[in-house]
């Protein structure tokens, strides 16, 4: 639990790392509620029919999947859908209870979650980051075997979550 907690926190205080990182990106593409920057050799994807967004690390090891949907964001709606969200990962254990965190014009509800996916060892981060005008995106991060995560990733990483900021 330890390891644990000592990894949340370098995932979420990266602010002094300049790994090299692809230009910022809105999303979604028509109107984005928040933007960020890839990082070099990550692999991004779209899906062209509902607009999700699908990014990982070389090795696999990090997998980000963005997704607006049609919820309204807030405390009490993020903590109704995170049941569903936590149906397909084992031994789910609370890392980080669900709460609001806003930075950089960007106001997200976020969860963390120790659990195993593959039998594998995992991290999971749950957001559901807040936009205008009824527009939500749905992310979640899963890092596995974040204990022995390269430091290349873990950096990457970092400056993948200190880059994201509000649209607008």
């Amino acid at each position: 639990m330890k390891k644990t907690l000592c990894l949340l926190t370098t995932l979420i205080a990266f602010p002094f790392l300049s790994p090299v990182m692809a230009g910022e990106k809105p999303f979604p593409a028509k109107n984005p509620v928040l933007k960020f920057e890839v990082p070099e050799k990550w692999k991004t994807e779209t899906d062209a029919k509902d607009g999700s967004l699908a990014i990982e690390s070389p090795d696999e090891r990090i997998a980000i999947h963005l997704a607006p949907v049609p919820v309204g964001a807030s405390l009490e709606v993020f903590e109704k859908i995170l049941p569903d969200m936590l149906k397909d990962l084992k031994d789910a254990k609370v890392v980080d209870k669900a709460k609001e965190h806003t930075e950089d014009g960007l106001t997200g509800y976020t969860a963390t979650y120790a659990a195993k996916i593959d039998d594998k060892a995992a991290m999971c981060i749950f957001v559901l980051f807040k936009g205008d005008d009824e527009h939500y995106v749905l992310g979640t991060i899963f890092v596995g075997e974040a204990e022995t995560l390269p430091k290349e990733d873990n950096e990457a990483l970092g400056a993948f979550m200190k880059s994201l900021k509000g649209a607008k």
